[in-house]
């Protein structure tokens, strides 16, 4: 992204405003998939008919006018203010500046950001700390925590912040192609699905690179009774009998944790985010774990058949 750029540039009294849009910001709306055109734009500098703000009967003048404003759609979803690397993107007038240009009726963002080449830092309007704040050491390694806080469609959607990241779409950003082999040891299985009277699906979490993702399996119902082997059997029974009547879901709640050799899927792009599934070839085991270490959701449909619900009342 940054190509060839000697990071300790930044210290150099010469390198100022203009050389920290130009390198350091352009790439990064570049790669965010920002254009001067198109659907998601980039707009340098916006002109405002009425530049002020009210404060009750005060008008107050807008004494800045950040360099760069991002839109989706039309929409004005983000402004961006450059700064030099000496000056500091969290004081008290910097910050004030680019949020009275955010709130002002003619721009009306949720989002407004500094960044000075040091320091990027990402602010929701509703909040006086930041919401994201990286240093430039930060930028390539923390690059897909970025895309979540600035990419066009988390800023038109801030609620899909809250996903953890897709399990198969990060092995295909590590180079696995569809098919490939991928053998898990152990999955916890969340909430399970029919998706037709033969397919079937299912969510999990794992552990990778230090941080929960999420995971879909998807399986054909002949693997069903491997999967639930290592329930007890009055278990394993109503949890069955969940799966063939309306919803055609029912919750396991990470109490069945699998062995699972899979395969990873071709990429579905779903109504608010891409996922690739990891497709089961064979379930190597099934195991029985009644205490799993997680919160009691609460955002489970009333009627949905619940297994460790299920298994605090059998007892």
């Amino acid at each position: 992204m940054f190509v060839d750029f000697d990071s300790s540039l930044l210290d150099d009294l010469e390198f100022k405003e203009d050389s920290v849009r130009e390198v350091i910001i352009v790439p990064m709306l570049t790669r965010l998939g920002y254009a001067p055109s198109g659907e998601h734009r980039v707009v340098r500098s916006k002109i405002l008919t009425h530049p002020f703000i009210y404060a009750g009967t005060r008008k107050l003048p807008i004494k800045l006018i950040p360099d760069y404003t991002l839109t989706s759609g039309g929409k004005v979803i983000l402004v961006l203010d450059a700064k030099g690397p000496k000056e500091d993107v969290l004081s008290r007038e910097a910050v004030q500046q680019v949020y009275s240009y955010a709130i002002h009726p003619e721009v009306k963002s949720q989002h407004f950001a500094l960044c000075n080449g040091k320091r990027l830092v990402v602010f929701s309007v509703d909040q006086s700390d930041p919401i994201l704040s990286v240093d430039y050491a930060g930028f390539v390694p923390r690059w897909e925590e970025i895309e979540r806080f600035l990419s066009p469609r988390t800023l038109r959607e801030p609620s899909l912040r809250r996903f953890a990241p897709d399990f198969g779409c990060a092995l295909s950003r590590l180079g696995l192609s569809e098919g490939a082999e991928v053998v898990l040891m152990p999955a916890g299985i969340n909430l399970v699905g029919r998706l037709d009277d033969r397919l079937m699906t299912a969510g999990a979490n794992v552990e990778f690179a230090g941080k929960q993702h999420c995971v879909s399996f998807d399986f054909d119902r002949r693997f069903l009774p491997a999967m639930l082997s290592g329930l007890p059997n009055e278990l394993a029974s109503a949890f069955a009998n969940a799966l063939e009547r309306a919803p055609f879901q029912a919750a396991a709640e990470l109490v069945i944790e699998l062995d699972l050799r899979t395969a990873l899927g071709a990429e579905i792009l779903g109504e608010k985010e891409s996922f690739r599934p990891l497709i089961i070839k064979e379930v190597l085991v099934s195991r029985f774990n009644p205490m799993p270490m997680i919160e009691e959701q609460s955002n489970f449909p009333p009627n949905l058949f619940r297994l460790r619900k299920a298994f605090t009342v059998s007892k």
